[in-house]
């Protein structure tokens, strides 16, 4: 049996009892290191909980997107419980769904441990309506040649609807990059520069999260201007650009995130000029 196990958002203690009894049994673990950082997460912690008779083998993306080597684990998942554990949930906003379907395909029995994923807790946290996000994305790093513009079109598309957008942030941990509130927003800006929807400025309001699911988890909702200029602590970041806030929103970002009135009335009226303007 090849497992799919969610680690959560914090340590080890957002493994599920399900999760504990399943790695437990398991012959080998392979723990995905670069899909995000898991704060105060220990491979020796994991040892204790599990046993120490297990093995356990740390894999990058060169691993977990290799034909070959992914073809090993599925052959080994035929004689043993073999177990992929995943920051999050196994399947959000990662590319494992293909280790799954190809495991399947080859005939080997797959199952799903679930746990935490940053978008329930971002949209728990923040109090913002869940029937109210449009698609999510992730802002990366612009390169030679390369400029994300589906990043701001995905944004447009969700204010002119009035839907949030939920915002991964760039994470190259093997070249020890992690993008920072600050650079997402420079990113943001540059996209505005060149597409010119004015969808993006100082007055735009944003929505920072770092940490969730830690003891030490942080959230504040201002204006990008304001939030680059804020220190929120170590990573993982998430980012979220709110849309048509309801009042409840409105509330919940004023009292949980800390969120300016004046910017949260000022950016509620921006977007509702933006969904008048597209419905004419």
């Amino acid at each position: 049996m090849l497992y799919f196990v969610g680690l959560g958002l914090h340590g080890c203690e957002d493994l599920t009892l399900k999760a504990v009894r399943v790695l437990r049994k398991c012959c080998e673990i392979y723990i995905d290191v670069y899909t995000s950082i898991v704060p105060e997460f220990s491979k020796d912690i994991l040892l204790k909980i599990i046993g120490s008779e297990t093995k356990i083998i740390c894999v990058h993306r060169r691993e977990l997107e290799d034909d070959t080597f992914v073809s090993r684990i599925i052959e080994k998942s035929r004689k043993m419980d073999i177990a992929i554990l995943v920051p999050g949930d196994p399947f959000i906003a990662t590319t494992h769904l293909w280790i799954r379907i190809e495991a399947e395909r080859s005939g080997v029995k797959t199952r799903v441990i679930h746990s935490s994923s940053i978008l329930t807790a971002a949209i728990s946290e923040t109090g913002l309506h869940v029937y109210k996000f449009g698609r999510s994305t992730t802002v990366v790093y612009p390169e030679d040649g390369y400029i994300p513009y589906s990043v701001y079109e995905t944004i447009f598309e969700n204010l002119s609807r009035g839907l949030h957008t939920f915002l991964f942030l760039d994470l190259k941990i093997d070249q020890g990059k992690v993008m920072s509130i600050s650079e997402a927003i420079n990113v943001l800006e540059l996209l505005e520069k060149h597409l010119s929807k004015k969808i993006i400025g100082p007055y735009t309001l944003g929505i920072a999260l770092a940490r969730l699911g830690s003891p030490d988890s942080f959230i504040i909702a201002d204006t990008f201007s304001s939030l680059k200029e804020k220190d929120i602590g170590p990573p993982p970041y998430s980012l979220i650009i709110p849309g048509d806030l309801h009042f409840t929103e409105e509330e919940a970002l004023v009292v949980l995130a800390k969120a300016p009135q004046e910017a949260v009335k000022k950016w509620k009226k921006i977007v509702r000029d933006l969904k008048n303007t597209l419905s004419r």
